[in-house]
């Protein structure tokens, strides 16, 4: 499971992060651990990222991102705290996730082929509607 401040990461103090970025991390919480707990009743293995120390994946990026963040446009789904990408190195939890699953959670997601060793989450509605995503 993961947590608002798990999300935040390092950049609590980012002035990026304004009250209504802080909303959307709330927001997006509650539907990812859905998932998540669902996945592990499922037996899917869900490592904590030996980095991270929490099961967001990456470094400094796979939660929120400041603007100042070379990764991704000023509006995407990470910039304005929409999405996270949970440590997968396996990929046993892309391989087990159903565009149900993502339905009944009310998330989206980056098609695996393209987050190798994460999945990307997110509760923003691509353009094409789809609940897996290419990007």
């Amino acid at each position: 499971m993961i947590s608002v401040s798990d999300v935040i990461g390092p950049w609590d103090r980012s002035k990026d992060l304004t009250a209504d970025r802080r909303k959307s991390i709330a927001a997006l919480v509650t539907p990812v651990n859905a998932l998540l707990a669902l996945a592990s009743a499922a037996g899917v293995p869900l490592p904590v990222n030996p980095v991270t120390k929490t099961q967001v994946s990456g470094t400094l990026y796979g939660g929120f991102r400041p603007q100042s963040c070379p990764i991704g446009a000023p509006q995407s789904a990470h910039k304005v705290g929409m999405a996270v990408d949970i440590y997968d190195p396996s990929n046993a939890l892309d391989a087990w996730i159903t565009d149900d699953v993502l339905r009944e959670c009310g998330l989206y997601r980056e098609g695996g082929r393209w987050t190798p060793g994460w999945t990307h989450l997110t509760t923003r509605r691509p353009g094409s509607g789809n609940r897996t995503f290419q990007p």
